[in-house]
């Protein structure tokens, strides 16, 4: 609901989710785009992508509204502009390894990849924890920081 509330405030027209997994938050993003936006899904394992690929294109959605990107986020990120097009996103979902929040958001923004006032959505950031990123995120002065708490899901 969060996710699907965001996507309808915002009405983000780029789209980063950094974990793609099996496809299924990918594929609830990709709903609540507007018909010109598109979504960028970063996943580094290639047995996950696979399953991914097909689960996206099964759902409906072609590389002209989802490019499924693999590889390590850290590799992926710098090569978002020349590579794949993405100037800057106005969203994004990290749902990777939580140890990484942190440097991939800095990433983002060395290479001037988030769009003025962008979003930045991060999963699980209490449990199992993303401290780092949470102070960081907090302290810097570039972002306005909120928790919702949820239910615990596995």
């Amino acid at each position: 609901r969060i996710v699907e509330r965001l996507l309808e405030e915002r009405s983000p027209l780029r789209v980063l989710e950094l974990g793609t997994y099996c496809g299924y938050t990918t594929i609830i993003l990709a709903m609540g785009l507007p018909p010109n936006g598109h979504l960028y899904t970063v996943e580094e394992d290639p047995g996950h992508a696979s399953v991914a690929e097909k689960v996206i294109r099964l759902a409906g959605f072609d590389d002209t509204k989802v490019d499924l990107i693999v590889g390590p986020s850290e590799e992926v990120i710098p090569r978002l502009r020349d590579h794949h097009g993405l100037n800057q996103v106005d969203l994004v979902f990290m749902d990777h390894w939580k140890r990484f929040y942190l440097r991939d958001l800095q990433l983002l923004e060395s290479h001037q990849l988030l769009s003025p006032g962008a979003t930045i959505l991060a999963d699980n950031v209490l449990f199992p924890g993303a401290p780092h990123f949470l102070q960081y995120a907090k302290s810097c002065g570039r972002y306005r920081c909120r928790v919702h708490r949820t239910s615990l899901e596995y």
